[in-house]
């Protein structure tokens, strides 16, 4: 008899603890298993590819796939396995792995063509078997945005140190352009020395040319006057040359006339006539041979004259003898059989002279003396004598003037070409003179010029110095540019109403889950009983408030017992703990006494509707989801729903600190709670109105 009330004691524990255990292991395990994923990325195996041929960057051989392998093998954020293309596509299609990572073969290449122009876009495969597990999928897509942004700052350092290195050197090269710069100042400078002295040697070459043209037309008005002179010379000699030769015919016929008057002395009377005559003749010969002598003596004279001249002239103008015509002339005129020639004309003239005095005076003694024959014949002799000299000077007078007037031919000629040579070099003279003119205004200008451009230089040379000044204080900002760029921007997370990890922020939903379904399988597994374990509890309870504030009660008990097993063993960590104690309460309440009015009132639609609520308020109640994300359908039911209100008590509790927040989820759920519990209170004293009653009334029939 003892035992059997005893065991169903046992029963009766063992179902209450039942109730309020059933939902503690439901949040537990559910949120135990999913309290931080994030904690374990390192046992999901990725593969990663490394296919990077490697390249040059700055004349050292890089593989920048190798060197973002060992990154990934340091960081160790999840379990990347190296591996060949071949066994991470085959793994990834047959669950070997979760994903793979494919570094190509022109990894490096297109990293390093950013100091290139033609650059080029460096890109990784990344592939997840999504069929697989979605959820782990999108959790390795976020792993790999973070590879991505840790590699996308290891590029940006890379190519900001690349560039900042090629910055670097740009002072050493504005320095070679500064030396530059400096050597073409030095340069210039010379230049504009060089200007100034080509400028005064213009000067002078310019006066120079001018004394010149001076001295040419000076030359060519004198050189005219020669030259008449040389024309009146050649004619003069052409006259002597005829007179010499009538000189020579007038003598051979002295000679035979002296000849036959030798002869013919013994007649004087024709000795007489024949003296007289040949006196006459004598006169004449002596008076033209007079005028003949001074003639040549002039002419060798005017010749001499003209050698002095030349030579003096040439002494003083070298540069004439460049001209061929002209030193061909005065070639000429210094030849020795030239003035040998004129020599022997000047001696046959004095030769003459002197033959034509004694010629006249032998005529006169003649003339004197026809009376006295012995004086005669001497005479005749003497005039013989005379007339054999002055044949022979004759001769000699004759070739000289015909060699002299050959030789004034030439004369003459080279004359024509030097006064054409004369004029040539005038011409010339002249031209010399006006380029000489324009090469001193052109020396100005390059002198002017040569000024602008060694100032141009000196300011270019003091620009080119105060860039390098400025572009090596410039360049200290780029210490440390490379770490910069790597990161740019720090982005400094400060949380508001923080929350830890995965299992935290769920702990709102699924606590809210758990009370709910608790609240069902206490009703389930106590109120529907149809052994009526708890006869207090059950369908036949007499006292029907008592059972409903017993109900809630039990509540209170699961909600402790959660808040606790939840706090102690999966660590959750809440920022009022006496709110979260109290929150728990609350809702436990709340959900027990809708779910208590669906079950004992409306039956089998009871059960239905309290399963009804659930599904609907897992999607419409904000604990996983943004509303903002899920359909509008969810969003009107939203404000309605009751785990609405315990999921934001909850996150409160737990994360938050907003006390109206708190306050106004404590009213709206304890006005759930009132009406519901006053609703059941009313509906379980009209029941139990109703059926006393109905029990007064079938007494009296028994």
């Amino acid at each position: 008899m003892h035992k059997r009330p005893k065991r169903k004691l046992i029963i009766q524990i063992s179902v209450i603890l039942g109730v309020i255990i059933l939902p503690l292991l439901y949040s537990y395990f559910y949120l135990g298993a999913f309290w931080d994923p994030y904690s374990t990325l390192n046992t999901l195996p990725v593969a990663v590819v490394n296919n990077d041929k490697g390249t040059v960057i700055h004349d050292t051989k890089r593989n920048l796939g190798e060197e973002m392998w060992n990154e990934l093998n340091k960081d160790k954020t999840l379990k990347f396995i190296k591996t060949d293309e071949t066994d991470a596509t085959n793994g990834t299609k047959n669950n070997k792995y979760y994903a793979m990572i494919v570094v190509p073969s022109d990894f490096s290449a297109n990293i390093a063509s950013s100091s290139q122009q033609n650059k080029q876009t460096a890109s990784i495969l990344f592939s997840a078997n999504e069929k697989r597990n979605f959820l782990a999928s999108q959790i390795l897509s976020k792993a790999t945005l973070q590879i991505e942004e840790k590699l996308r700052g290891n590029v940006n350092k890379e190519i900001t140190a690349n560039l900042s290195d090629e910055l670097r050197e740009t002072p050493a090269k504005l320095t070679e352009l500064h030396d530059g710069m400096a050597q073409l100042h030095d340069g210039s400078s010379k230049l504009e020395d060089g200007a100034e002295k080509v400028k005064t040697g213009s000067g002078k070459l310019s006066q120079g040319t001018a004394d010149l043209l001076q001295g040419t037309n000076e030359f060519s008005s004198k050189f005219n006057t020669y030259k008449n002179g040389i024309t009146d010379a050649k004619t003069g000699i052409g006259s002597l040359s005829t007179g010499a030769d009538s000189l020579d015919n007038g003598i051979d016929t002295l000679l035979m006339g002296a000849t036959a008057l030798e002869s013919s002395t013994k007649s004087l009377t024709e000795l007489q006539a024949g003296a007289k005559t040949l006196s006459d003749n004598a006169s004449f010969f002596n008076a033209n041979m007079t005028t003949y002598t001074t003639g040549v003596s002039a002419l060798i004279d005017n010749a001499t004259q003209t050698q002095s001249f030349l030579t003096a002239y040439v002494a003083a103008n070298p540069s004439l003898m460049e001209d061929p015509k002209f030193a061909g002339f005065i070639t000429k005129m210094s030849d020795p059989a030239l003035q040998n020639n004129i020599k022997a004309l000047s001696e046959a003239t004095e030769t003459l002279k002197d033959a034509s005095s004694k010629i006249s005076g032998g005529l006169s003694q003649l003339s004197g003396s026809t009376q006295s024959l012995p004086q005669l014949q001497a005479a005749i002799g003497q005039i013989k004598q005379g007339l054999i000299q002055a044949k022979t000077g004759s001769s000699q007078l004759s070739d000289g003037a015909g060699k002299l007037n050959t030789g004034m031919t030439a004369i003459s000629q080279a004359t024509e070409q030097l006064s054409k040579g004369s004029q040539d070099i005038k011409n010339g003279a002249a031209a010399a003179n006006n380029g000489a003119t324009s090469l001193k205004n052109g020396t100005s200008d390059l002198a002017a010029g040569a000024k602008v451009l060694k100032d141009g230089f000196k300011d270019a040379n003091d620009g080119v110095a105060s860039s390098i000044i400025t572009a090596k204080e410039k360049l200290k900002n780029l210490d440390g540019l490379d770490s910069y760029a790597g990161e740019p921007v720090a982005i400094k997370t400060e949380s508001i109403n923080p929350v830890p990890n995965y299992g935290t922020a769920f702990s709102p939903y699924f606590l809210s889950l758990s009370l709910w379904v608790g609240a069902i399988i206490i009703f389930v597994g106590i109120f529907l009983d149809s052994d009526n374990k708890f006869r207090v509890l059950s369908k036949n309870a007499e006292n029907k408030v008592l059972r409903t504030f017993l109900y809630l009660l039990i509540g209170f008990v699961q909600a402790i017992v959660l808040a606790i097993v939840l706090k102690l063993c999966l660590g959750l960590r809440v920022n009022n703990p006496w709110l979260f104690l109290l929150s728990c309460c609350l809702v436990s309440a709340v959900f027990i006494s809708i779910v208590q009015f669906f079950m004992v009132f409306l039956q089998d639609a009871g059960k239905f509707l309290s399963l009804l609520l659930l599904i609907l308020q897992l999607t419409s109640c904000g604990g996983t989801f943004p509303m903002e994300t899920v359909p509008k359908f969810f969003n009107v039911l939203y404000p309605f729903m009751p785990m609405t209100y315990s999921v934001n008590l909850f996150k409160e509790a737990i994360s938050g600190s907003d006390s109206s927040a708190v306050l106004s989820n404590v009213l709206i759920l304890s006005a759930i709670l009132l009406v519901f519990t006053a609703i059941t209170i009313v509906m379980a004293k009209l029941r139990s109105n109703k059926a006393g009653t109905v029990s007064l009334i079938a007494i009296p029939e028994s």
